[in-house]
């Protein structure tokens, strides 16, 4: 006559087998190596395992059954519910032909963010450039008088503005803290970002407009030239991302808004990646070259660098790519 174990086992068998086959596939190849069949049993067997599991607890059967069956499930638990690992094609592809492709899609949105930064950026910057005086209409004074007395000496690394992992840590925080409430805003039909992007535009354009005014532009320079490329570009974009949510919720229309989200989540998670990658480039820079008293010839070069870059990934490579689907499109 059966224990009460070996009873339990032998109806259950079957189907523990065919789940551990399963992750033993998986163990072997990858998600990729099921088959269809298998890919569609997998979540039934395992909730059926956990109720096995339930069941042999409350009916305390033997440990090596118990142990068994707890393990099966971790197994089973750590593969259906973890992403699986990322490949190295699978980057390969995103830099090279994903974000191309939603970077020229969504290009009328970047332009658009690109103007609402920049233009209030210049004019802030020659009006206060001529006028410093009417910063202090736009800026707190205390922001003002803090920048005036970070850049009226020329920069030293022992007593500079802010040096090594420390401060770049804190330019990553403060930049994608600024990038993020220009993207989030973006849940307001758009209207949020529009709002961040020609307020930060101006904040920036009057500081650099004022500091130059007083004389101090050659330190300021000094100071900024290494890394505002990549992050002026990456709050750009960041701002792009913003303009794509608040045009895709007024957009859904014949969609119910969280399905059609759902269609436009791609692009716009695939604009916020970039952006993150730029201003975490900038703070490094911000952080390890701005700040020291290198040549101000060596940090023009690493603006440069960055601006070939930009140009060639966020140019050339899309323009390409268009002309490729172009081509494509006309056979």
């Amino acid at each position: 006559m059966k224990t009460k174990s070996e009873a339990f086992v032998y109806e259950r068998t079957s189907r523990w087998r065919a789940l551990r086959s399963i992750l033993l596939t998986i163990r072997k190849g990858s998600y990729k190596s099921l088959t269809d069949e298998q890919i569609s049993e997998f979540p039934r067997l395992y909730r059926q395992l956990c109720t096995d599991l339930a069941e042999a607890r409350m009916l305390k059967l033997s440990p090596d059954v118990l142990t068994y069956l707890n393990n099966l499930v971790g197994e089973a638990h750590l593969n259906l519910y973890s992403f699986p690992p990322i490949t190295g094609a699978q980057v390969k592809h995103f830099f090279t032909s994903s974000l191309p492709r939603i970077l020229i899609e969504s290009r009328k949105y970047v332009i658009a963010s690109a103007i609402l930064f920049f233009l209030p950026l210049v004019i802030s910057l020659v009006v206060t450039y001529r006028h410093p005086e009417y910063a202090r209409f736009i800026m707190p004074g205390e922001v003002l008088e803090q920048m005036e007395s970070s850049y009226q000496q020329e920069i030293d690394r022992e007593g500079g503005i802010g040096t090594g992992a420390y401060a770049s840590s804190y330019y990553i925080q403060h930049n994608t803290t600024i990038a993020f409430f220009s993207f989030a805003a973006g849940v307001l039909l758009g209207i949020g970002t529009v709002f961040f992007l020609i307020y930060n535009g101006i904040a920036i354009g009057t500081i650099a407009g004022y500091i130059t005014g007083l004389g101090y532009g050659e330190n300021f320079l000094n100071f900024v030239c290494g890394h505002s490329v990549m992050e002026l570009t990456g709050l750009v974009i960041a701002g792009a991302a913003g303009l794509l949510l608040g045009f895709s919720i007024i957009k859904a229309n014949k969609y119910n808004r969280r399905d059609w989200l759902k269609l436009q989540k791609e692009r716009i998670l695939t604009l916020l990646c970039p952006s993150v990658f730029l201003l975490a480039c900038a703070a490094l820079i911000e952080g390890n070259i701005s700040p020291t008293n290198l040549p101000l010839g060596i940090k023009a070069f690493v603006a440069l660098l960055s601006a070939g870059f930009l140009i060639y990934y966020f140019g050339i490579i899309p323009y390409l790519k268009w002309k490729e689907q172009s081509h494509n499109d006309e056979k």
